[in-house]
Order: C-alpha cells, then sequence, then structure tokens
C-alpha cells in the first residue's frame, strides 16, 4: 500500500473526491480545524491535507504508523483502537473514516466513537466498499467483515447520533469495468489458498486514464446523489 497509494489510479481518484466532500462539510473553517484519520493506514490521506489542518493520525499498526511518519511527517500520530478512542470528547472539529468500518465486527461502536470526539457541530466523511455481491479475493486479502448497501451505512451512522447530511455511491464512472473484473475472476480464476488484493499499479497510460475518469467524481458528488457505485460514502455531522 505505502509504495502504491501515491500512484495507484483508486487511491488518487477516490481522495479527490473525499477531500472536496471534506471541504465542502467545513468550508471556511477547515483551515485550523482539528482533524481525526481514523485509521490512516501509512498516511496518504493526510499528505494531501490542505496546509493550516491540525491533524492527527491513529492507527493500530505500528508498521502503518511508521510509514506515515515517513509519509506526512508534520502529524501527531497515535496508535490505539477504533473501539476506545485515546482521546477526550468533543475534542475534533472533523474527522475521516475512510475503508475503516468495514474491517470491524462492531462497526456501530467504532461510529459511536466518532460521535463522542466530535465536538457539536462537527462533520465527519465516512466511505466504505458497496454491495455484497462484488465481494472478492481483494474483501478477502483485506480482511473486509462486509460491503455495505448506502442505506445500511446511513443506518449505522444514524444510530450513533450523528446526522447525515450528504450520502450516495460513488466510483460510478468505473462500476461497469470493476463488475466485468469481479465476474471474469469468479467465473475463470480458480481459488487460491492465499487471496490477493488489487493493489498492483496498471500500465501508466492506463492508470493515468482511470484516475482522471475517477478524479472527475469530485465534480458529480456535490451536487448529485450516484444510483450505483463500488464505493459509498456519507457527510455526517454532530447536532450542536
Amino acid at each position: 500500500m505505502f509504495r502504491a497509494e501515491t500512484k495507484h489510479f483508486w487511491f488518487v481518484g477516490t481522495r479527490g473526491v473525499i477531500l472536496t466532500l471534506l471541504e465542502g462539510a467545513l468550508g471556511g473553517r477547515l483551515r485550523g480545524a482539528r482533524l481525526l484519520d481514523l485509521g490512516c493506514g501509512t498516511g496518504y490521506t493526510l499528505s494531501r491535507l490542505p496546509d493550516g489542518v491540525e491533524a492527527v493520525g491513529l492507527d493500530y499498526s505500528p508498521t502503518a504508523l511508521r510509514l506515515a511518519k515517513r509519509r506526512a511527517p508534520g502529524v501527531r500520530y497515535v496508535r490505539g483502537s477504533a473501539y476506545a478512542l485515546p482521546f477526550e470528547a468533543e475534542s475534533f472539529d472533523a474527522a475521516l473514516a475512510l475503508d475503516i468500518l468495514e474491517h470491524l465486527d462492531d462497526d456501530l461502536l467504532a461510529a459511536r466513537e466518532i460521535a463522542r470526539v466530535l465536538r457539536p457541530g462537527g462533520a465527519a466523511v465516512v466511505a466504505v466498499p458497496a454491495h455484497r455481491w462484488l465481494w472478492s479475493q481483494h474483501d478477502e486479502a483485506l480482511d473486509h467483515k462486509r460491503r455495505y448497501k448506502l442505506a445500511e451505512l446511513e443506518l449505522v451512522l444514524e444510530q450513533a447520533g450523528l446526522r447525515v447530511e450528504r450520502s450516495s455511491y460513488y466510483n460510478t464512472l468505473l462500476f461497469p469495468l470493476v463488475v466485468a473484473k469481479r465476474v471474469i475472476s469468479k467465473t475463470f480464476v480458480p481459488e487460491v489458498d492465499e487471496p490477493e488484493s488489487d493493489l498492483s499499479v496498471p500500465p501508466a497510460p492506463i492508470n493515468r486514464s482511470l484516475a482522471a475518469i475517477l478524479s472527475f467524481e469530485r465534480h458529480l458528488v456535490p451536487r448529485v446523489k450516484l444510483p450505483i457505485g463500488v464505493s459509498c460514502f456519507a457527510v455526517v455531522r454532530k447536532p450542536a
């Protein structure tokens, strides 16, 4: 992941979408905001935040945190669990939880922790993979517990006490290609003992084209609720 995510079309494209949503949710308050990246991984999202954001990256993996410090050194990093965030209540203006909830046995508990550490009026962007029928070796390799319908994600966040302001599927323009790849893999590729993820970077011309297509969705998702996609997101706010 550390080697791939600065180039791989999926990371480049989706982070553009997510940062557009974050900027829309916080507006002028983003500069100077205290932000938690829950499950920060190897720090790619943190490295792309606008100047002036006081960012904190949390992950359970010491290896991920070590790599994140190399990529985004001007950030405070904390090792901890999504089930018991090591922060005081109402201590963040914003939070990101990107492709985290699907790894957790208790996604509702983690969502409640996000709500707990957000200040009243604070916002979070939550993203997860969509549609159980798209389950593949990639999900197995990354130890996913589930994929979500959009309504399922909304329900978890609302039960945690957060108000959903905007939600949609995304990674929609590439949806037909992903479906075709998954169908071909399930039909013609034999099962393996060690599932493999989809993190290999395609050849440069293909990778650039796919990144451009996916990045274009940052112009769509603030305005249009897309009906289907490989992933889904919700922008939520803690009631004031």
